[in-house]
């Protein structure tokens, strides 16, 4: 973010000497020299490179905003799904331990049989 600062910065400073240039020629100066002509596609073409850089970087921002979306979006589902599988956990130890318990009553039944066939 602060490139794009930097460039909104070093943009509107070449926007401002443009038109100081513009305005000194308005002026009343009779034409412009070769020197001033020159600064000016210079400075014309520093706007074009600086205004190319600012349209890059705020696509790049973009696509890193929409990756940083995307990746929101998966974190969540991620978490759905966790507390998905939480809840079938959950699920699945509490009829293991009803069955746990039918078992050891079945077995506390059997006992006293297994013991008189034992002895009988």
């Amino acid at each position: 973010m602060s490139d794009i600062s930097a460039l909104e910065r070093r943009l509107t400073a070449a926007m401002d000497r443009i038109g100081a240039a513009v305005a000194s020629y308005e002026a009343g100066q009779a034409g412009p020299s070769e020197e001033e002509l020159a600064a000016q596609r210079g400075l014309e073409a520093q706007v074009l490179q600086l205004k190319q850089a600012l349209e890059a970087e705020q696509t790049a921002n973009t696509q890193l905003r929409e990756r940083i979306d995307a990746m929101k979006a998966l974190k969540e589902r991620q978490q759905e799904r966790i507390a998905e599988l939480e809840e079938a956990e959950a699920a699945l130890r509490a009829k293991q331990a009803e069955d746990r318990e039918e078992l050891d009553a079945v077995i506390a039944a059997l006992e006293p049989l297994v013991g008189e066939a034992a002895h009988g």
